[in-house]
């Protein structure tokens, strides 16, 4: 068994935490409810960024596994993947799905219902789609379409010598297809139903995204000891690169049309150093736990924080409000996301262990 990687379970448990501060002010938003996002004085960090975050992670953490397993037996299993993958995602995925559909019973068309179902919730939110009684499962989607191309781009590139530079053109042509495509379409169609489906599309299918944290998994795993003398040259510039996005996250700092791969490209480096460098550990008994039930925390919060909102009394005292609500919310996400984790998930987690050549 491979060494632990320090500081992942850290990173995820800030990233789902965010999530839920950031749909909790959606939904009150949507029910005319006091919320931060109308004040614009108030700060906090976009929870859109903590997607980015967890795709940055994904990319890396697939890529280092697979190397790891290359090394290890020389090959890679598509099968053993593919399962490890599909124990992990899918049994949580599919009852947050049922569990929605039962407690909302929305009316929903058919291709409404189905591209969800079928792994492609994103795909719907291009389409206008939208699963509003569970929209988190866009990325979910995101990411199991990432799993499914990686490994097989993978076996292509990874032991020719020039690897890096095929990631990085992928990078670069996921980064300037969005924008290819708008121009093809002003040109030749000048349609706005087109242009709006190819933005809300790759608003949100961040492949450059999930490719950057693939990179940064072949410079840890491959080019370690060179990089490190490169970063961690001087201690408190290591410390100070790996802190800067969260600052510029919490303080909202966008940049112009590429403001998620340059998060991106910072959340790598950081992750990066806080997994590697001996100096710097983020981690504890909480977080770790919280990482451990990040999943459960990003799926099952929407219908908690519907249901609450719904129910909890409302009060000119908005401190009084926030207070319970938020408390509420916290709870009851991790409470559930706990309980889901020992009696539904572990069963599958379990199973999964036969299809694992190295862990991390």
């Amino acid at each position: 068994m491979m060494k632990h990687l320090k500081g992942l379970d850290t990173l995820r448990a800030l990233a789902a935490t965010i999530v839920v501060v950031d749909h909790v002010e959606i939904i009150k938003k949507d029910n005319g409810i006091h919320n931060f996002i109308d004040n614009p004085t108030l700060i906090y960090p976009d929870g859109h960024l903590s997607v980015i975050l967890f795709f940055v992670i994904s990319g890396f953490l697939i890529t280092y596994l697979l190397l790891a397993e290359q090394e290890k037996s020389g090959r890679i299993d598509l099968k053993n993947f593919y399962m490890r993958r599909v124990l992990r995602i899918w049994p949580l995925y599919y009852l947050v799905l049922f569990l929605s559909y039962i407690i909302f019973n929305p009316d929903y068309s058919l291709i409404r219902i189905l591209l969800p179902a079928l792994i492609f919730p994103n795909v719907a939110y291009a389409l206008q789609e939208t699963w509003d009684i569970s929209p988190q499962i866009w990325s979910i989607g995101v990411e199991e379409q990432f799993y499914i191309v990686w490994p097989l781009i993978f076996m292509f590139i990874s032991k020719r010598k020039k690897a890096l530079n095929y990631i990085i053109a992928l990078i670069v042509f996921f980064t300037l297809l969005p924008f290819g495509l708008k121009f093809i379409n002003q040109i030749f169609f000048k349609s706005e139903e087109i242009y709006t489906i190819i933005s809300r599309f790759f608003y949100g299918t961040k492949f450059n995204c999930l490719g950057i944290g693939t990179l940064i998994g072949f410079l840890f795993f491959r080019n370690k000891e060179y990089i490190n003398k490169i970063l961690f040259k001087y201690n408190f510039l290591t410390i100070a690169l790996t802190l800067l996005p969260f600052v510029l996250w919490f303080f909202q700092f966008k940049t112009a049309h590429l403001g998620d791969e340059i998060y991106a490209v910072l959340f790598a480096f950081s992750i990066y150093n806080i997994v590697q460098h001996p100096k710097i550990n983020i981690d504890n008994s909480v977080t770790r736990f919280l990482g451990k039930i990040s999943y459960g925390i990003y799926l099952y919060h929407w219908i908690i924080v519907i249901l609450l909102v719904r129910y909890i009394p409302k009060t000119d005292n908005l401190f009084l409000y926030n207070t319970v609500l938020y408390s509420t919310v916290l709870l009851i996400s991790i409470l559930i996301s706990w309980l889901s984790f020992v009696t539904y998930e572990k069963f599958f987690l379990n199973l999964k262990k036969k299809y694992e050549i190295v862990n991390r």
